[in-house]
């Protein structure tokens, strides 16, 4: 069931309760405060960093909120509340969760992360094509070293999930003349990507890729699917890059790859356990970037989040459904 159609829902003069972590929200108020009284000046806004900032029974429309832990217990102290927007585009986390969730309208920030982490995943393919590794390492030792450079023009690049982000490294990566197939759940016309198939096919792709940018959402399905037979299908000298959530890609195969040299190298940014242990064999390993979870962060990133949000009033006004909604029952 997807929530989103509801022309029963009009907001005019709204009141929105802005929720965010203390720590955090002491640093974004102020350009909330700002964006509101430019964008959407009827509302009327409070802020709140949890359930104890909250009176029980306030009355509010719209909540605006990450995927905190205590949702449960903020959603049960508020009064009137029809719609819930996450300032994140992914939302696994409320499935756990008791709150109803075909009482509410969900929505999500979907594409807030497509430019940030399509340019992550462009530079980790720059990062080893261009052998930047290796000279980060020469330069540490006063080693002058010449050697011939690869470049990405003519590569094949295997895209897993062509979401949001998926087609905006697609994007990218045909600036670069790059061939780009992907995995898919439904086969569509995405510019620049020649072949599309379903995630249980992809060995007829990893067999010839060069590079896989791997941003599939953490499902049933999707859950520990880069695994060692993942791995010993991709061509010999393959980058993996892991854009996704921890837990698509388990940390031993990628390891038992580059040790058996079937992997070339390998730009991780998010793990099965974060942080990342410091006894783990992927830490100070030369043919490794660890970066710790930051593809999707920017300085813009709760500016795009906010505009999303206004996009989906306009949308829902104007429609009477969101254009980012939360499908209930299915994970994306």
């Amino acid at each position: 069931m997807i929530l989103g159609q509801l022309m029963q829902y009009e907001f005019d003069s709204p009141k929105i309760l802005f929720v965010q972590k203390s720590e955090v929200l002491n640093t974004q108020r102020a350009e909330v405060l700002e964006f509101f009284a430019k964008n959407i000046p009827d509302a009327t806004l409070t802020f709140a960093s949890g359930p104890d900032d909250i009176i029980p029974g306030e009355q509010v429309d719209i909540l605006i909120t990450p995927t905190l832990d205590t949702l449960d217990e903020i959603i049960v102290r508020l009064n009137g509340l029809r719609w819930i927007h996450f300032l994140s585009a992914g939302v696994e986390k409320i499935w756990p969760m008791q709150f109803d969730k075909t009482k509410y309208l969900l929505s999500k920030s979907s594409g807030v992360h497509g430019v940030t982490m399509s340019e992550f995943a462009i530079g980790a393919m720059l990062y080893f094509e261009k052998s930047f590794n290796k000279f980060v390492e020469q330069s540490r030792s006063k080693e002058w070293q010449r050697f011939w450079l690869g470049e990405l023009t003519g590569k094949n690049l295997v895209i897993l999930g062509l979401g949001h982000i998926g087609s905006e490294i697609a994007k990218r990566a045909s600036a670069f003349d790059m061939h780009i197939s992907a995995t898919a759940t439904t086969t569509r016309d995405v510019s620049g990507v020649e072949t599309i198939v379903p995630l249980n096919e992809v060995g007829i792709l990893t067999a010839n890729a060069d590079y896989i940018v791997v941003c599939l959402p953490l499902t049933e399905q999707t859950r520990g699917c880069v695994d060692e037979a993942f791995i010993r299908s991709c061509k010999p000298g393959a980058v993996i890059i892991d854009i996704s959530r921890g837990g698509v890609v388990l940390e031993n195969a990628i390891l038992r790859g580059l040790e058996e040299d079937i992997l070339k190298g390998a730009a991780l940014d998010v793990f099965e356990t974060q942080p990342l242990p410091s006894k783990s064999k992927l830490w100070n390993n030369p043919r490794v970037l660890l970066t710790p979870h930051v593809s999707g962060t920017t300085q813009e990133y709760l500016s795009k989040a906010l505009y999303i949000f206004k996009s989906n009033l306009e949308s829902l006004e104007s429609t009477g459904s969101t254009s980012t909604p939360v499908s209930v029952g299915k994970m994306y």
